[in-house]
């Protein structure tokens, strides 16, 4: 190997320059930083064979580990190091498999352990000190994305953030909130629950990146997330569409139901868009709608209708009288769906019709809203859906305390 040096290394950067039978990379054969590193390696390996100890140290090999260093600072990915690593070792390996005599064969099995003995302390090495520097700079990126994403949501002047973590502010953003269903529940052995958790959250990152790019930002704590996504001026009017697109993606991605609801803003208007997109995500859960995209038109009524002053406390008043009777209220929102048809709602509650009126009878009498009268229609819609949502709102903080 010591006699062959140029040659090992030279056959090394060929199979690097042509990787998986991919297009040759002319650049990667001749590039001087490559090439040195190659033959730092063998040099560091005929070294350690030389002293019989694989069991290479950091200072043995400072050089490797701050040039990997300078790769995290470049912003290339990990794998690419490990696989050029491997791709290197490999070569050098086969180079000296073809010359070995029969008789040397024994000789060869030693070789293999040693060379994969010094491959893992080495690429321990080097990964550690290419992670301790990209940490270094995510920790800086991600601080100054959290300021920009803090200063829109709270509606300081966000300009100088923005120039802080290299961003260029939108004309406007898509606010989305973000609402994953459960997770099927794994009853493999050993499998922390966090790892679902985890490629959930991932899921929702690749996603925003596939439709926004590097400039998305947003904060997920599953199953909840809120996003700020930079919109192109070409979009138009088609923002519901992008929004379907969005959310079938994700579901397909995480493989749970998911609810999204969304608003348009301005940068300096981004936190009511946020208020906004959260009530109109809220509706949607609180009055059972189906997995899927919303924006307020499609909420709408249900919207205004649910507005908080004293018409919607006055709303909440009215039903009060039946909180004891969870039938009777079951009766009252099975007949306001099946308009107002006593017998298509005695069929969905296996009642007798009969027993329809009488429920129907005692929420008018008790809280004077009678839903057989059209007058009144529009008064007991309105009240349920005020009861969904502050049922919905006091039953949210409750489970985030239970799941911590």
């Amino acid at each position: 190997m010591r006699d062959h040096r140029d040659e090992l290394v030279e056959l090394a950067l060929g199979a690097l320059a042509d990787q998986d039978g991919a297009t040759p990379d002319p650049a990667r054969r001749h590039d001087p930083e490559l090439r040195w590193i190659i033959a730092y390696n063998v040099d560091a390996f005929v070294r350690a064979l030389e002293q019989g100890n694989t069991n290479v140290q950091e200072d043995d090999v400072a050089d490797l580990v701050a040039s990997a260093a300078r790769r995290a600072g470049e912003g290339e990915p990990v794998e690419h190091l490990l696989r050029d690593y491997q791709i290197g070792m490999d070569a050098t390996w086969q180079a000296v498999a073809r010359r070995c005599p029969p008789a040397d064969q024994a000789s060869l099995i030693q070789l293999t352990i040693d060379m994969h003995a010094y491959l893992r302390q080495v690429t321990t090495l080097v990964v550690r000190g290419f992670q301790h520097e990209a940490a270094r700079i995510h920790a800086g990126e991600r601080d100054a994305r959290y300021a920009l994403y803090s200063a829109l949501l709270t509606g300081e002047h966000p300009g100088t953030a923005a120039g802080l973590a290299g961003i260029t502010l939108p004309e406007q953003y898509l606010v989305l909130s973000l609402r994953l269903g459960p997770a099927a529940s794994s009853d493999e052995p050993g499998r922390a629950p966090e790892i679902t958790q985890h490629r959930r959250a991932n899921a929702v990152r690749r996603v925003l990146a596939d439709h926004a790019g590097a400039d998305a930002l947003a904060l997920i704590q599953d199953p909840a997330a809120t996003a700020l996504i930079p919109l192109p001026p070409s979009l138009g009017t088609d923002l519901k569409a992008y929004l379907v697109d969005l959310t079938e993606r994700l579901g397909a991605l995480v493989s749970a139901p998911v609810h999204t609801a969304a608003a348009t803003a301005a940068p300096d208007a981004v936190p009511a868009a946020r208020a906004q997109s959260e009530e109109i995500l809220q509706i949607a859960l609180a009055t059972g709608q189906p997995p899927g995209a919303y924006v307020l038109d499609d909420v709408v009524v249900t919207y205004q209708l649910t507005r908080p002053g004293p018409g919607r406390d006055l709303l909440l008043q009215r039903l009060r009288p039946i909180d004891d009777h969870p039938e009777w209220e079951a009766t009252l929102r099975s007949y306001l769906e099946h308009g107002f048809d006593r017998k298509a709602t005695a069929a969905h509650l296996n009642l007798h019709p009969n027993s329809v009126d009488y429920r129907l009878g005692r929420i008018a009498h008790l809280c004077g809203l009678d839903a057989a009268d059209p007058a009144d229609r529009l008064t007991a819609f309105a009240a349920l859906y005020a009861r969904d949502r502050a049922t919905y709102s006091q039953r949210e903080p409750a489970k985030r305390a239970i799941n911590g």
